[in-house]
């Protein structure tokens, strides 16, 4: 009785979709002549949960650079990397000071400072990695998190809840007036929200 109990859950199991009939509202798309995916707005859409606020060190300084390294390590999936950064790292940061910390801690990287490298911001974009920026006069860092010909989207860890909009001119401008610093881990960036086309 056992035995045939079990070729019975063995055979539901295995034709468990047979005679299900599946339909389709309008016919399979073409892929080659599908639409383009969209870009996602931002490219580097880290959840509001792993962005990391800006805190005081134990210094009495902001750590806003390396609270824009963690945001990043966490959307590159370095998970383990921002934590351990978050309990070691602190107070304010300098480009080689940051490249001094990277280098010893094995963490790629890629950064510009001082060279107005506009071309660094579009590829840390593109590849939707993000960077870390200077603004204020090189006085504060954010995560530049969008980068196209007409927006900048910027999210600052003193307000990681939303991600501001910017003209692109008028965040160059700020930018090459901060020192220009832009520095970003090379890993691999999350891979791009699934596109569903709106009905």
């Amino acid at each position: 009785m056992k035995r045939s109990v079990a070729v019975v859950l063995l055979l539901i199991a295995v034709a468990g979709c047979d005679g299900i009939e599946i339909r389709f509202d309008e016919p399979p798309v073409d892929n080659r002549r599908a639409p383009a995916v969209p870009i996602e707005y931002p490219t580097v859409n880290l959840p509001v949960a792993l962005r990391q606020a800006n805190w005081r060190g134990n210094e009495g300084e902001g750590s806003c650079v390396h609270a824009a390294m963690i945001s990043l390590f966490r959307w590159q999936g370095r998970n383990a990397t921002a934590d351990y950064w978050r309990r070691t790292y602190g107070n304010g940061e300098w480009a080689a000071g940051l490249a001094d910390k990277m280098d010893r801690e094995g963490v790629r990287f890629a950064y510009t400072v001082g060279r107005s490298d506009v071309g660094f911001l579009e590829w840390a974009c593109s590849t939707r990695r993000g960077c870390g920026v200077t603004v204020l006069g090189g006085r504060h860092m954010v995560c530049l998190v969008h980068f196209d010909d007409k927006w900048a989207g910027i999210l600052d860890n003193n307000s990681p809840e939303h991600i501001k909009w910017v003209p692109r001119r008028t965040f160059l401008a700020e930018w090459f007036n901060s020192n220009s610093w832009a520095v970003t881990p090379v890993f691999t960036p999350a891979p791009p929200l699934p596109y569903w086309r709106d009905r």
